[in-house]
């Protein structure tokens, strides 16, 4: 088989279904790429067996005809094994069914071929746990590649496989997207749907994440729709999910008290690309507070808390801040939790309001450069020192369910990925895909970390 490089998802699969391409040759070539990139510990189980068999037998027919996926370690994929990164399910049986997302992916013609690593039930935005460990971004090994979905998105950036899912409960899609160099897409809450309720029942979704607008839009479009059971999620068609251009990109320089300089930087050099292609700009005050980010993290943690009280004896085997998170959020009241929901549908009337039908609001996904792979998450940025919440714009966007992107846009000081958030109107996440799609023609960004190279596809 000869290969070139660089190739989208759609193309790809074309390729097998044209028959220039056999997936049991992708198969055997994501295995040997996750081989040969054990040390950036992104994937921390391998199927091989089942998915060359699933390769050998496949019919060649489908949007993702022979495409290797790696699963999050948070996600349910039969025949597999889901740890949720914790030891209390380490030796958990193997899963029985498939999430709906992923068993989307399958019908879609896509091979399972491992799983990728994700802090324990995904609750930080660093990569590490006690059961498989820490996980590396590719564009620098000092650094981590962000969380959750960190496994997902160093294994995509650095073309050990052509797909990963994401998904995205307080930044985990955009965060590992923006620390990775990747468009990574929170679509609006709903669009969809869950057969298997998360731990933050409200705040997740699966998400898509990839190197080029095309690549996510396919993924989104194959994963949406309804689940049954799920309250939250609405029929397909309800979400404009294509590219197009918002009438106004409203810059809101950070959510927080202050931004890292260099991610300033980055952050009005985009501003200026969009302008140059047309979009109208304007200055807007953020519509978040700290009530928000606190709201959102007393909420979160006492849903997580209750989703392991089943296992309360067991704490002590959760990796320390795991457990710090869980035994707070135990002392959560009912009176605290209904205030965070009030607060949370307040922040989402704002947001509605500013930016209506037609408008997208613009900021930094990370108001930090990054941090180390085991942690902890920065407290300062700029001239802010103190600020615990300080490194991610993210959470709130969970909490008010709008769809929201992250765009690469250059690196920092290390050489490591910074990312444009663009927050859209619900049911308009085309919005944010349209400006990804504008700084993807005016400001490319490198689809493959240095070192590695793009999953390849067939010659011609």
């Amino acid at each position: 088989m000869s290969l070139r490089s660089g190739i989208m998802l759609a193309e790809l699969a074309r390729s097998v279904r044209d028959g220039r391409v056999a997936p049991v040759d992708l198969v055997e070539e994501s295995l040997r790429r996750i081989a040969a990139a054990a040390d950036l510990n992104a994937v921390v189980r391998v199927e091989a067996d089942s998915a060359i068999a699933a390769a050998q037998a496949h019919d060649r027919q489908g949007a993702l005809a022979g495409i290797p996926v790696l699963v999050k370690d948070l996600s349910r994929a039969a025949g597999s094994v889901t740890t949720n990164g914790s030891r209390l399910y380490a030796d958990a049986d193997p899963d029985d069914v498939d999430d709906i997302t992923v068993a989307r992916l399958r019908a879609a013609g896509a091979i399972v071929v491992g799983r990728t690593n994700s802090p324990e039930f995904g609750h930080t935005l660093f990569t590490h746990n006690e059961l498989h460990g820490t996980t590396v971004n590719p564009w620098n090994h000092a650094y981590s590649p962000g969380g959750s979905s960190g496994g997902s998105a160093a294994a995509l950036i650095a073309g050990l496989a052509p797909m990963a899912t994401t998904s995205d409960g307080g930044g985990s899609v955009r965060i590992p997207a923006a620390a990775c160099g990747l468009l990574g897409m929170k679509p609006t809450m709903g669009v969809v749907g869950r057969n298997h309720l998360p731990r933050w029942i409200e705040f997740s979704t699966q998400g898509a994440t990839g190197r080029s607008v095309g690549d996510v839009l396919l993924e989104l479009q194959i994963i949406a729709g309804p689940a049954p059971g799920d309250w939250t999620s609405v029929p397909v068609g309800t979400a404009r999910l294509d590219p197009e251009p918002p009438q106004r990109v409203l810059a809101c320089r950070t959510f927080r008290r202050d931004v890292d300089p260099t991610v300033e930087a980055a952050y009005e050099r985009s501003l200026d690309a969009l302008a140059g292609d047309g979009f109208t700009i304007e200055r807007v005050d953020s519509p978040s507070s700290p009530v928000d980010a606190g709201s959102w993290f007393v909420a979160a943690t006492a849903e997580l808390a209750q989703s392991l009280a089943d296992r309360r004896d067991e704490w002590d085997l959760l990796d320390g801040t795991t457990r710090e998170l869980v035994e707070f959020g135990a002392t959560v009241t009912v009176a605290q939790y209904l205030e965070a929901q009030r607060s949370r549908h307040a922040l989402g009337a704002r947001i509605d309001e500013l930016v209506g039908d037609d408008a997208v609001l613009a900021l930094p996904t990370l108001n930090v450069q990054g941090w180390a792979p085991t942690g902890p998450a920065p407290w300062a940025a700029g001239s802010v020192t103190d600020d615990p919440t300080i490194a991610a714009n993210t959470p709130e966007i969970n909490a008010s369910g709008h769809p929201a992107a992250s765009i690469p846009m250059g690196l920092g000081d290390d050489g490591v990925p910074m990312g444009l958030q663009i927050v859209a109107p619900r049911f308009r996440d085309g919005l944010a895909l349209g400006v990804a799609a504008s700084l993807e023609r005016v400001q490319p960004w490198p689809t493959v970390a240095p070192g590695y190279s793009p999953f390849p596809v067939a010659a011609d």
